[in-house]
């Protein structure tokens, strides 16, 4: 992939097109984090999530101030978070947390 690539088209999978990302990016912060970051952010999210199994859910909803992402685990809401360099982190946290609950 070069620089001209879209990244979200590269990470795309013939069972979900070519733009599996595209309702989680945050436009809103394209100047602190591009759209490269983003992905390289969400990517690990969603390996998270993958792997933990079909109880976990994350969603994505537009706010005033940029996206918010909501983790559910079995349609109940875990935690909101805001798009920032530790959003993996902070989601793998969360995800073990409601795990060790059990």
């Amino acid at each position: 992939m070069n620089e001209n690539d879209d990244p979200i088209e590269a990470f795309g999978s013939a069972e979900e097109g070519n733009e599996p990302l595209k309702p989680y990016m945050d436009a809103t912060l394209f100047d602190t984090f591009d759209r490269k970051s983003q992905v390289e952010i969400l990517t690990p999210v969603f390996d998270a999530i993958t792997l933990a199994g079909a109880d976990f859910n994350l969603k994505a909803q537009d706010s005033a101030t940029g996206k918010r992402y909501t983790l559910l685990k079995d349609d109940e809401v875990i935690d909101v978070f805001v798009m920032n360099a530790n959003l993996a982190d902070e989601i793998q946290v969360a995800m073990e947390n409601s795990q060790d609950e059990e």
